[in-house]
């Protein structure tokens, strides 16, 4: 099994969003408020699934996290930053779990 590797990390999401339309994820995102950081991946926003072709299944992990503040980061802030933010600060917590594999 290969290292995980972050291939959305995004804050800034409004509670009061009924949903994320379809690529609001992605680079310049529409939804006003969100913040892309870079992911392990070296991209800003949501990199898709990239397992190589034939190479099994791939497990993927969604996240999504409360928090009881709006944290100030900068606009290169990484992983790291981020889990710094939330200590402490999490009062819920979401996870999605899926596989995908390119045959």
């Amino acid at each position: 099994m290969g290292k995980p590797a972050t291939h959305a990390l995004t804050v800034g999401i409004d509670p009061s969003l009924r949903g994320i339309p379809e690529n609001g994820l992605a680079h310049r995102s529409p939804i006003r408020g969100l913040k892309h950081g870079k992911g392990a991946l070296g991209h800003r926003g949501w990199a898709g699934p990239m397992p190589l072709r034939s190479h099994g299944p791939h497990s993927y992990v969604f996240q999504l996290f409360a928090l009881d503040y709006q944290p100030e980061l900068p606009d290169t802030f990484t992983l790291t930053d981020v889990v710094h933010a939330m200590t402490e600060h999490v009062i819920a917590r979401a996870r999605l779990d899926g596989t995908y594999e390119i045959r």
